[in-house]
């Protein structure tokens, strides 16, 4: 597939079938209501330093490519930096919205709730045959400015990908890449750990079924390990 960059595109073509897109709330100081995304703007370490919160990291916008219910190509923002949670009626997309993010970090296709990682990529009557699905996720870290709003901060951007193809093995071929360029997925966790990402100490995902697995649990362990 054709090289993805976190860059102003063309708005993207949906598939005939694709209904009702979910909703992206962002939880503001003053008020909690939906607002249209906001506009970035490159900034340098300077507006850092000039206020007094400190840098944090944000998801920019998504592009799905061929990931399970999205065919061909959509792009999901850009999100507002204080966007909080992904709201919508049933169908809309929004479990596929966080299985595309978990797929980037590189999980198997198993915690996606599919036996292998081919059966991500997108099957339906309008697509019976598509060879490949990938994934994109736009990272910055932004500085929270004192009369509102933010500003990213200059040079802190990430795009992280992975792309699935179909192949001769019963598997597929899986690969990573950062900024564009090939990586191992061992490379991808170092970067994701420096931006504040620690995927070998998962403590910020919880998984579809994993609350009603540890609502479930004995109040005691069988041993003491």
């Amino acid at each position: 597939p054709a090289q993805q960059q976190c860059t102003p595109r063309a708005a993207p073509h949906r598939a005939p079938y694709y209904r009702a897109p979910a909703f992206v709330v962002a939880t503001h100081a003053a008020d909690r209501r939906v607002r249209a995304p906001q506009t970035f703007h490159a900034a340098t370490m300077s507006d850092a330093l000039a206020t007094s919160a400190p840098p944090r990291l944000v998801i920019q916008k998504m592009i799905l490519e061929n990931f399970k219910s999205y065919a061909n190509e959509v792009t999901i923002g850009p999100f507002d930096s204080n966007m909080s949670a992904v709201v919508g009626p049933n169908g809309s997309g929004k479990s596929n919205v966080f299985d595309a993010l978990i797929f980037v970090f590189g999980f198997n296709a198993k915690k996606l709730r599919q036996a292998k990682a081919t059966d991500l990529i997108h099957n339906s009557t309008a697509y019976p045959n598509l060879q490949h699905t990938r994934v994109s996720v736009c990272f910055a870290e932004v500085v929270d400015l004192p009369g509102g709003g933010s500003r990213v901060v200059e040079g802190s951007q990430l795009e992280v990908a992975r792309i699935v193809k179909k192949d001769s093995s019963a598997t597929g071929s899986s690969t990573f890449k950062l900024n564009g360029k090939t990586a191992k997925k061992e490379e991808v966790v170092t970067a994701l750990k420096a931006k504040g990402i620690d995927l070998d100490h998962n403590r910020f995902l919880i998984l579809q079924g994993e609350v009603e697995q540890i609502a479930m649990m004995k109040p005691k362990a069988p041993s003491p390990h």
